[in-house]
């Protein structure tokens, strides 16, 4: 059963597909939009993580239908962001720190990094007990958990031309593709970070994932247009785990 995951079951990926090469063929079209036919909200996973204290991370819940995001503490909006995002997933943020009544969040927007101030009332404040560590040179993804490591999946990452861009980024929505055994596999994470080369992609606006892939061929390899492939068995491991907001640091 998955856990503190939100799933948008979507009839073709809709925003992985702006960055990330296919499986069967690098040159094939991105899928195109759809809405999601379901999505599911964690409950009890929640409650029993908010109830914990001891979290290095924490990520950050909106509650009405937009967020207004600061300059600085009561300073200026400089941009919002819609509830649900548009597939069908929630708006989340992951905390950088907290300061009275305003929370410091990184923003799932270009340039990759940005950050930004939320009123604490336009959001609820959960800890995250995972960290998701991704090392390109050894094409290795570290699953740490209360900063314990739990395992290691190796991962296909960008190319020369197109590669994998580092950084601090978050998790910000979990997609189903409808086929399972299509390019993205079964799951497909959507990160907070872009292309540093890529400005669009097939009509998209090149954001980076983390997916399956029909191909485990290509896995351990430069292969892809930025995002980051596991096996299909790796990304059902992870997609049972990791809840929205769980940070994701891409290394050397």
């Amino acid at each position: 059963m998955r856990r503190a995951v939100v799933v948008a079951v979507v009839a073709a990926v809709l925003v992985l597909a702006t960055s990330c090469g296919g499986g069967a063929n690098e040159n094939e079209a991105a899928p195109t939009t759809s809405q999601p036919t379901s999505a599911t909200t964690p409950s009890t996973r929640r409650g029993l993580l908010q109830q914990r204290q001891d979290f290095a991370h924490h990520a950050a819940d909106a509650k009405g239908p937009k967020v207004d995001v600061y300059d600085a503490p009561d300073g200026t909006v400089v941009r919002t962001f819609e509830n649900p995002q548009p597939s069908g997933a929630p708006l989340v943020f992951l905390v950088e720190r907290r300061q009275s009544s305003w929370v410091h969040v990184y923003l799932p927007a270009r340039p990759n990094g940005s950050t930004g101030w939320v009123r604490a009332a336009d959001v609820e404040v959960r800890g995250v007990p995972y960290r998701v560590d991704v090392l390109r040179g050894a094409h290795v993804l570290r699953l740490y958990e209360r900063d314990e490591l739990v395992r290691e999946f190796p991962v296909g990452i960008g190319t020369k031309d197109t590669p994998t861009p580092g950084g601090t980024f978050f998790i910000k929505e979990l997609l189903e593709p409808a086929n399972p055994d299509g390019d993205y596999g079964p799951y497909a994470y959507g990160l907070s970070g872009f292309s540093n080369v890529l400005s669009s992609f097939n009509g998209g606006a090149g954001v980076i994932g983390i997916h399956g892939t029909n191909e485990p061929g290509s896995v351990g390899r430069d292969v892809s247009h930025g995002c980051i492939r596991l096996r299909n068995e790796d990304i059902r491991y992870l997609a049972e785990r990791l809840p929205l907001g769980t940070p994701v640091r891409v290394l050397a």
